[in-house]
């Protein structure tokens, strides 16, 4: 398709006859608001609502002034009245503007005006100033001349002299400081204005805005009252999601708060809209890719050919596609009929619509989203999801017991990859980045370290080189040391682990291990569960062996 946008040819239904009697067109211009916004990964549907009075006939409706970011295949028009009527076509175009920065030239030009009185301000005050310093200058030369001739009859005393002194060098000194202060006030409005000039002279230079006009056919059989929705897709708006976990004090659940963080640069504000936010990825498609035949065979060297005219395309140039025709039929309503009811949403929480492979949160309130790429945030659910905590150490990497919880999304909607602000109870622990979970699934996270649980590791190196027979040796025997302090018999997650041999000549061993491990996995991780009473300590005691062949050095040890 020719990415320049085109005017969308509609063709008016034929087989229905005029409604208006007669070939009479009025001209109306909408205005129109945003109502709702349904956000998506990566775009959002806007929907325009105007209320209209048609006149028998035809009514050709502009909306005018929308973005030039919508999508022209994406049009819809839908309405009703309180008479027949239809909608019998749209039509969609590109207008200009007078300029796209005539606003901010206006602020540039007011700024700059300011900013010179300003600098004409401080210079006025600098001339007066230089008067007083020439002033000055004019005393001191005049006593000057006079001291030198009373000095030869003994006049003046010193005490005039001292006074004629502290005139002249506390005047020059005052005067001197006010014009250094009035030029360093007024050398960065004079920069500034250079600046402000500069950018006057881009924006009085800048192109025409580009924007959208839609235009709507609708034909009624009578004067009417009559409401009319826009719809459309555009890009540059997205929404992400945010979540906050809060343990509880008995371990056994924790609440999750379900945030959007909304953005968009669409072009237009979106004011006291109904804000919708779907799960749905539009732009991963609709249906999974189709294999094609993978055919191989062995390599041939091209052939000499004779150049001549490609083939596969029609003598005369190549047929353009007309963009697809957006025509909603049926559009007829009688004034008066009741709509449909509204569900209320729950405090705090957004109302949820599952479809077969998406889900809908629907914000309760009207929100106001700016285009200006503000990050938006929006509470969409608030739940109660059970958990199951455990205690989990690493002694070889941090001396800490850390508080584990899996979490089980409870939900009927799935929660999408984003940050997590993780807390136990009240107080903040960190951040967590969570993948997308579905409905039903299990998820880990982490709560902080428990400074009530105390672990201890130490490590006894050896090395034993080989004698007549046999190999070298390397081992290290660890001894851990676990204690309880809570008032609660615990379980803790001790991990460790072997190496892992990269060569058939190296053999790794746990030589000895009081108790043995509960699970040792393919990557060397040891895993004992040790169970703790209150007050309890207990002790953890096992040997890792390297031995490899004589006259060979070992890597990666530490």
């Amino acid at each position: 398709m020719n990415m320049r946008i085109a005017i969308v040819t509609v063709l008016l239904l034929l087989a229905w006859p005029p409604v208006g009697g007669g070939a009479e067109m009025y001209q109306v211009t909408a205005v129109s608001r945003i109502t709702g916004v349904t956000v998506y990964a990566d775009r959002a549907l806007v929907t325009r609502s105007a209320a209209l009075t048609l006149k028998a006939g035809t009514n050709l409706i502009t909306f005018a002034n929308l973005p030039l970011l919508m999508a022209e295949d994406s049009l819809r028009a839908e309405g009703k009245g309180t008479g027949q009527a239809r909608i019998a076509g749209l039509t969609m175009k590109t207008v200009f503007l007078e300029r796209l920065q005539e606003k901010r030239v206006h602020e540039l030009e007011e700024e700059i005006r300011t900013l010179r009185r300003k600098v004409e301000s401080l210079e006025a005050r600098s001339k007066a100033l230089a008067a007083q310093r020439a002033f000055i200058d004019s005393v001191r030369v005049g006593w000057g001349e006079r001291i030198s001739k009373e000095l030869a009859i003994g006049k003046p005393t010193s005490a005039e002299l001292g006074e004629a002194v502290k005139f002249v060098g506390d005047g020059i000194g005052r005067v001197e400081e006010q014009l250094n202060d009035a030029e360093a006030e007024k050398k960065p409005l004079v920069e500034r204005i250079a600046a402000l000039e500069k950018e006057l002279e881009q924006s009085r230079g800048g192109r025409k805005k580009e924007v959208r006009a839609v235009e709507v056919a609708i034909e009624a059989a009578r004067p009417m009252e009559f409401t009319l929705n826009l719809s459309y897709v555009i890009g540059q708006a997205r929404w992400e999601p945010a979540y906050d976990v809060r343990l509880a004090t008995d371990d056994k659940s924790a609440e999750l708060v379900y945030r959007a963080m909304v953005w968009q640069k669409t072009g237009e504000d979106w004011q006291g809209v109904r804000l919708s936010l779907s799960t749905a990825r539009p732009e991963v498609g609709g249906a999974p890719p189709e294999l094609v035949p993978w055919h191989v065979g062995l390599y041939e060297p091209p052939r000499p050919h004779a150049y001549g005219r490609a083939s596969g395309y029609p003598m005369g140039g190549v047929a353009a596609s007309a963009a697809p025709m957006s025509l909603k039929l049926g559009a007829v309503e009688r004034a008066g009929e009741a709509r449909e009811p509204e569900e209320a949403a729950l405090p705090l929480s957004a109302l949820v619509t599952e479809g077969l492979t998406s889900v809908l949160f629907t914000v309760s309130q009207p929100v106001d989203i700016p285009a200006d790429g503000t990050r938006q945030g929006s509470v969409i659910a608030l739940e109660r999801v059970p958990v199951t905590a455990e205690f989990v150490t690493v002694p070889k990497l941090s001396s800490r017991v850390y508080l584990k919880s899996a979490v089980v999304n409870n939900t009927a909607y799935p929660l999408l990859a984003g940050p997590v602000n993780v807390f136990n109870d009240n107080t903040f622990t960190g951040k967590a980045v969570l993948k997308t979970v579905a409905a039903g699934e299990k998820f880990d996270l982490f709560f902080g370290a428990d400074d009530q649980l105390k672990v201890k590791r130490e490590v006894a190196k050896s090395r034993k080189d080989a004698g007549l027979l046999g190999g070298n040796r390397m081992s290290w025997r660890c001894t851990v040391e676990l204690e309880n302090f809570k008032k609660e018999a615990v379980t803790v997650t001790l991990m460790d682990q072997l190496p892992l041999a990269g060569n058939e000549e190296i053999k790794v061993s746990l030589a000895e291990a009081v108790p043995r491990p509960d699970e040792t996995r393919q990557d060397g991780t040891l895993v004992w569960n040790v169970p703790l009473k209150p007050g309890e300590k207990r002790k953890i005691l096992y040997e890792i062996a390297v031995e490899y062949p004589k006259g060979r050095e070992l890597t990666g040890v530490e």
